[in-house]
């Protein structure tokens, strides 16, 4: 909700504080968001966070040290105000005295650097908190500490597959993390976790049994004793790195998929039959899904050519459902590439092959592809007719989304529609349909969230009567969530997205996108 909505301030700062109150946000949590929502230091922060006035304060603090001269409203006022010229510097003593009362730490009083480490604990980060974000009416849009929280949630979870439970393994990184909490470098924390993310995917058989290993390996040393339950374990672990990519980027499950490459090919001369096609339809999704993550990764060329190569294998299969999924993947890729015609010529291949198919949510995908293409061509009524009819198959489905195109739902299509208004200049609408997006994505979809909330705030900034503040909130949301999905091609966009919104550099929201790309790394 803007803050237009709320009578005065103090209604505003009632609202946060009651909403994070009953998600259990802490104090140094709630004073985080306030100080950067108001741009206000943490002496103020953490006394608006507990709902207190200076006078109140002062009260207080005559009742806790009765003994010590009084203390007016004035004295809390001065303090506050430092390090302005109309300030007076707090001693020691007195930082020591008004933590007691805000029962936080006196150096949190000081606004200085956090390089606290992640407390996997709480549903709300310290870096969720630094978002400076709205807390209003959840029911017209999804805010953004509720993206944020939503992932850091899922990323966090002990029972996820996205890290690893070994107890060892989680001792050595809390080791690693306090090392580098000792050295005060917030780029060392940043690479751990990037570097945890990739030692969680790298072993070729990571996910498995032992037994479930020791039929791999048994394939692996004699291929004429592959059978399906082998090719279900090699599928597993290709599944476990699509995942992982959806969440942490494509960094961490491209190894992975490389090495799954090559032992799927090795197997395949000694296999034939139904076996072989099975065998050869994951050789092509893994040859598919190394086109994505080098896409992902803006190796384009790379990329084409792991799809051409998985376009070839997945006909040789007879796999159209797989063959279609990949002419998409080609039709997205062509896009991006700024070579919309091309992406139609894909699209509607897709298209054709997948209407063969009973998949619903693959034909509503191929509609959604050529959207996509139609709109960057400047096509607005071939684009917005390709929305509808995937959002037609789309709600007459009478399932999930499963299989090839696990990914694909409202959401999704919602996130590219929004796409197509920001190509047609239609900025409103996109960002409306961008909002409805981010509230129906799922969050363990990372990158897609990252993209749409990129988008919102693209489609913001852009607006006949653009609202930076809302726009540049929505650009930290993607920011915080570029920190966990290591995505080439989200922080290019990033980048371009944050340059275009520098010229308002005067608005505080827009100083600290700056402040976050600054701080995770973000920036060239």
């Amino acid at each position: 909700m803007p803050r237009a909505a709320y009578r005065s301030r103090r209604a505003e700062l009632a609202a946060i504080r009651a909403d994070l109150t009953d998600r259990g946000a802490t104090t140094d949590r709630i004073a985080a968001i306030v100080r950067a929502r108001f741009n206000v230091n943490s002496r103020v922060a953490y006394r608006q966070a507990l709902g207190l006035t200076q006078q109140r304060v002062a009260d207080r603090w005559n009742q806790l040290f009765p003994s010590d001269r009084p203390v007016t409203h004035k004295q809390i006022s001065y303090w506050e105000a430092w390090p302005s010229a109309s300030g007076r510097p707090p001693s020691i003593e007195d930082l020591n005295k008004l933590a007691q009362i805000y029962q936080c730490s006196a150096a949190a009083l000081l606004d200085g650097a956090d390089f606290t480490a992640y407390d996997a604990v709480t549903a709300v980060s310290p870096e969720a908190a630094t978002a400076a974000v709205a807390v209003g009416d959840r029911t017209n849009s999804v805010q953004p500490i509720d993206i944020v929280s939503r992932v850091d949630a899922v990323i966090s979870s002990s029972g996820s597959h996205l890290v690893a439970n070994e107890a060892d393994y989680q001792r050595l990184v809390q080791e690693l993390i306090e090392w580098a909490q000792r050295m005060h470098r917030r780029d060392i924390l940043h690479w751990l976790s990037f570097a945890a993310a990739a030692a969680a995917a790298a072993p070729v058989l990571i996910g498995l049994d032992p037994d479930e290993q020791e039929r791999t390996v048994s394939a692996l040393a004699s291929p004429s004793r592959v059978d399906d339950n082998t090719i279900d374990h090699i599928e597993a672990v290709l599944w476990r790195c699509m995942r992982q990519d959806d969440t942490l980027g494509p960094a961490a499950a491209l190894e992975t998929t490389l090495a799954q490459r090559s032992l799927v090919r090795s197997l395949l001369p000694a296999v034939a039959g139904i076996t072989r096609d099975r065998l050869l339809s994951l050789y092509a999704n893994l040859l598919r899904f190394a086109g994505w993550l080098s896409f992902d990764l803006n190796d384009f060329d790379s990329a084409n050519t792991y799809f051409e190569h998985a376009r070839t294998a997945a006909h040789e299969a007879h796999n159209t459902e797989l063959g279609a999924l990949v002419l998409c993947n080609m039709s997205h890729l062509a896009t991006w590439r700024g070579q919309p015609r091309t992406g139609i010529d894909h699209a509607l291949a897709a298209g054709g092959w997948a209407m063969r198919t009973e998949d619903d949510h693959l034909r509503a995908y191929a509609f959604d592809v050529a959207a996509r293409a139609y709109a960057m061509d400047g096509q607005q009524t071939a684009a917005l007719s390709a929305i509808e009819s995937a959002r037609t198959i789309v709600s007459n489905s009478a399932g999930s989304p499963t299989g090839l195109v696990y990914f694909y739902n409202v959401g999704q299509l919602a996130s590219t529609e929004s796409t197509c208004h920001l190509y047609l200049g239609s900025y409103e609408h996109g960002a409306t349909v961008a909002e409805q997006a981010l509230a129906d994505i799922d969050p363990t979809f990372v990158r897609n969230l990252a993209l749409t909330s990129l988008r919102l705030g693209v489609c913001r900034m852009r607006a006949a009567k653009p609202d930076i503040s809302r726009a540049a909130q929505a650009m930290t949301v993607a920011v915080q969530l570029a920190s966990h999905n290591q995505s080439a091609r989200l922080i290019q966009r990033l980048r371009r997205g944050t340059k275009e919104l520098a010229q308002w550099t005067h608005v505080p929201e827009v100083r600290q996108v700056s402040e976050q790309m600054v701080a995770y790394g973000l920036t060239t």
